[in-house]
């Protein structure tokens, strides 16, 4: 894996546990919380018990005292036990526990920011354990601002893993996107963030269909059909401009009126006409948008939930976009890096890795 350059005034990296252990890192989002111990190389040697996400940590607590000692209290259940066998071994977090809702408020970093620099931005929660240390998150500022927590250290475990120990520099760009219920695309140059967007056609995926007239006719598929999926990205992409989304989506319900839909179909219809929609407004905007003159378009990156990351994939192939899916436990891998940026790991020895 890459090397990204220490700060020469970050602490010291531990001494490795009997078993290699050489950080705890937390991937701490609004439900739910993992917590992983890994060697130098990144490779996970033990998880822990599935923690609770912030939401739920500060459920009905009213003082900062109160979430203050919530989130050490979890903290304590999912770790505890690592550092009390390597009390020396660095904690490194990213997600909401870095929000204004979380344990503490990380200052965001504005864009462009390069992501082996966020090891430099890191905030340390003391704990009786010794610090956390959280990454910030990135704010793209503008009339429409943009926030992230979490998926940037997922996009540097995603360049990662895609191009491993190659050099960047003469790489074309790339756009990252990591479907979800905020599903975001991201535009990255070498390991430099210079812009990005949230979407949320997942979330409102789940207020169509379940709260909307729409769902009125649907019944729920045994299994997912992809050619109603299919059939909805091609209508979107098919459409007349005018109403946009908003307008295509009424046939999700004149279909399965005129028998033109079944209603095991309408749920993946809509799939399809959203995530498509989708689709064509980014790949328009985002692979057009940045590079100079003459430059390749960005490679496309997708990551995240397989089912979900396969319909991008079907989706963004209908516009001739050829889009990988990055596997892995691509957080583990950001929090690597950026550990070792910040000096609190050593890279492991030639030969080791």
């Amino acid at each position: 894996m890459p090397q990204l350059s220490s700060d020469p005034s970050a602490p010291a990296p531990c001494a490795p546990g009997p078993d290699g252990s050489r950080l705890v890192a937390l991937d701490w989002g609004t439900t739910s919380a993992r917590a992983y111990l890994l060697d130098s190389a990144g490779t996970v040697l033990d998880t822990a018990p599935a923690g609770r996400g912030i939401l739920a940590v500060t459920d009905g607590l009213t003082t900062d005292q109160e979430r203050r000692a919530a989130f050490e209290e979890e903290f304590e259940r999912m770790c505890g036990r690592w550092l009390e066998a390597h009390p020396s071994v660095p904690v490194l977090a990213s997600g909401m526990v870095g929000s204004n809702q979380g344990w503490a408020d990380v200052p965001y970093q504005r864009l462009p920011q390069d992501l082996g620099a966020l090891a430099g931005a890191l905030t340390e929660i003391p704990t009786r354990r010794g610090p956390v240390h959280v990454v910030p998150g990135l704010l793209a500022d503008g009339v429409l601002p943009q926030v992230m927590r979490g998926e940037e250290t997922q996009i540097l475990g995603v360049l990662e893993s895609a191009h491993g120990d190659t050099d960047t520099g003469e790489r074309r760009g790339t756009l990252v996107v990591l479907p979800g219920t905020h599903t975001k695309w991201v535009r990255v140059e070498e390991r430099r963030v210079l812009d990005f967007l949230t979407v949320m056609t997942g979330e409102v995926y789940g207020l169509v269909t379940r709260h909307s007239i729409l769902g009125r006719l649907a019944r729920r598929p045994d299994a997912p059909d992809l050619g109603a999926f299919d059939r909805g990205v091609r209508t979107s992409l098919g459409a007349d401009p005018d109403g946009g989304i908003l307008a295509t989506l009424f046939s999700a319900r004149t279909l399965p009126l005129t028998g033109r839909l079944a209603a095991e179909q309408v749920d993946d219809y809509v799939s399809g006409l959203m995530i498509g929609a989708e689709v064509a407004s980014c790949v328009r905007g985002r692979l057009a948008s940045g590079g100079s003159p003459g430059a390749r378009p960005p490679e496309v990156l997708l990551c995240g939930e397989p089912e979900l990351c396969r319909r991008y994939q079907r989706a963004l192939h209908q516009l001739g976009v050829d889009a990988p899916v990055v596997g892995g436990d691509v957080v583990t891998h950001g929090l690597r890096s950026i550990a070792l940026a910040a000096g609190l790991l050593d890279p492991p020895a030639k030969g080791t890795a």
